[in-house]
């Protein structure tokens, strides 16, 4: 099966110069030379997935949520989660440049692909909406950061850059709603060449940005209705293809086996000594041979996973403080790695203090998650024991048919329409092979099935990089991220056959300037237009 071909160097190089003699560029290519044929179009546009963002960093989201805290204490994660960091936190004026990177790609494509006399125009269209779909993403992950932003759609230089101001958030929102909804004519539904953008994968980042856009985070949009219909469009559009369909066992959703599985919507492409990633080694166990898990996840996830009966654990008479993890939604053992599990390896994780001498022991070294906890999804045998453990070939899954239909029941849910549909959507998910849940029976009216909807959004795409963005499009980050402890595993201890809970001190702070994070230091040292989020002067 093939798949798209990055040529990471070549988006880098083609924006033409030019100097006192005015000389084509030897050292590079040139924008004058280039663009020529059909190909140098698929080559340039292949090269603008590279800035799709990676496995660590959209995994290592949900740090910033309840879910999860940031295991090395010294991250610009650990600031963040502290309410601590400043504009000159790294981590936003990295995010800031990643995604810029991207947009100032998808220029220098739409701006000279037209330079091309093509052989295959049809092909071209496709693969110029392609383009205009994947800054349409960049733009997306750039407004639920920081709010309103400069739309750029052109090549700018320095002297331009300066004189740049912010766009409101709902112009950028209506920018990816039209050219998505245009761009998307022109991508069909299925591809033979897996990675790339189809139909329902920029319908799917409509249906998702909209679903964003709702919440208002900037609270200066308040057009609601306006984008959980958009949401609803699009996520029915998706659904209406007929391409796509739930793996029938959870499990296996993120193994090699099943890359570009039915249920794979939008993924970004890796391939092992080609084009890599760090997944193992930034979130595998320690005894694994990694550097250890750059998050911990925490009892708060852990709880939120119903028993087998269907019922919360606080109100299940059957469930046993001391087996915790035991006749619980099957979702959490494919989840997490907790005492008990088996590793990739074979071997038994035991992370249990008192009960082990593995490395993987709260407490036996900085490494090791903080709470006992480990993500599990994208941990796979193949990437064991490598001589360069940051060489795993595993796609990344962006989007997924279970979030689409999980964007189609919370549109009808807030939109307070055709909620029996929205029910059989969040029973279809419930009811997979191999996790085969309880459906929900009598859920009556709008409150109980937002309810509802927002558990089975939390256990199906956790640890995913989702909860980050949920808890603020939901405004509900003030009460779920000020912690003054962080709890995690709970355990029978050794000696005293006591439930102990690991716990620490770890302190989580949010307030009302989180929702939206701080335009960058320098960005504002070079440019004094760009005003300041509220709280971040």
């Amino acid at each position: 099966m093939k798949r798209i071909i990055l040529f990471l160097n070549i988006v880098c190089v083609l924006s033409g110069c030019s100097d006192v003699l005015d000389t084509v560029p030897t050292d590079r290519l040139s924008s004058q030379v280039y663009w020529q044929t059909d190909k140098d179009a698929e080559y340039a546009a292949n090269a603008v997935y590279r800035f799709l963002e990676s496995p660590v960093t959209i995994l290592g989201r949900d740090a910033l949520s309840d879910h999860a805290r940031s295991t090395f204490e010294t991250s610009d994660e650990t600031k963040v989660e502290g309410s601590i960091a400043d504009p000159q936190t790294n981590i936003f004026q990295n995010t800031w440049n990643d995604m810029y990177k991207g947009i100032r790609a998808c220029n220098d494509y739409l701006d000279n692909v037209g330079k091309i006399t093509p052989t295959d125009a049809a092909k071209v269209n496709r693969i110029t909406s392609e383009v205009r779909t994947l800054r349409c993403y960049f733009y997306a992950r750039l407004v639920s950061y920081f709010g309103d932003i400069p739309l750029v759609t052109t090549p700018i230089g320095i002297s331009e850059s300066k004189t740049l101001t912010r766009t409101p958030a709902a112009e950028i929102y209506d920018f990816i709603y039209n050219e998505i909804t245009e761009s998307s004519f022109f991508i069909p539904a299925a591809t033979t060449e897996k990675g790339r953008v189809t139909k329902g994968a920029a319908l799917g980042i409509l249906a998702r940005t909209m679903l964003f856009a709702a919440g208002n985070v900037t609270g200066t949009d308040k057009r609601p209705e306006v984008y959980f219909q958009r949401a609803k469009d699009a996520s029915d559009a998706v659904i209406a293809l007929g391409v796509y369909d739930l793996l029938p066992n959870y499990k296996d959703l993120f193994i090699y086996a099943n890359e570009n599985s039915k249920e794979v919507v939008f993924d970004k492409q890796f391939i092992k000594d080609v084009y890599s990633n760090a997944v193992m080694n930034s979130f595998g166990a320690v005894s694994l041979g990694n550097n250890g898990s750059n998050i911990s996840p925490t009892s708060v996830l852990v709880d939120e996973y119903e028993t087998m009966n269907g019922k919360k654990i606080t109100e299940d008479a059957s469930f046993d403080p001391k087996n915790p993890y035991v006749n619980r939604d099957p979702r959490l053992s494919y989840t997490l790695y907790y005492p008990g599990s088996v590793l990739p390896n074979g071997a038994i994780y035991d992370s249990r203090p008192g009960w082990s001498s593995t490395s993987d022991v709260v407490g036996a070294s900085y490494q090791v998650s903080k709470t006992g906890l480990l993500p599990r999804k994208y941990i796979n045998a193949e990437d064991i024991g490598q001589s360069n453990r940051s060489n795993c070939g595993i796609n990344l899954i962006i989007i997924r048919y279970a979030e689409i239909l999980l964007i189609a029941a919370e549109s009808n849910i807030e939109l307070n329409k055709d909620l029996d549909v929205a029910l059989t959507y969040i029973n279809k998910i419930r009811q997979r092979a191999d996790v085969n849940m309880p459906p929900l029976i009598g859920i009556n009216g709008q409150a109980a099935l937002r309810v509802a909807l927002r558990h089975e959004r939390t256990v199906e795409l956790a640890l995913e990089g989702n909860r980050f963005f949920d808890i603020r499009r939901w405004r509900i980050a003030e009460s779920t991220c000020n912690m003054d402890k962080v709890d995690g595993m709970r355990y029978v201890d050794k000696l005293s056959g006591e439930l102990e809970i690991v716990s620490t001190d770890y302190k989580k702070k949010f307030s009302s300037r989180d929702y939206l994070w701080p335009i960058p230091y320098n960005e504002r040292q070079l440019n004094a237009n760009l005003t300041q989020n509220e709280g971040w002067n």
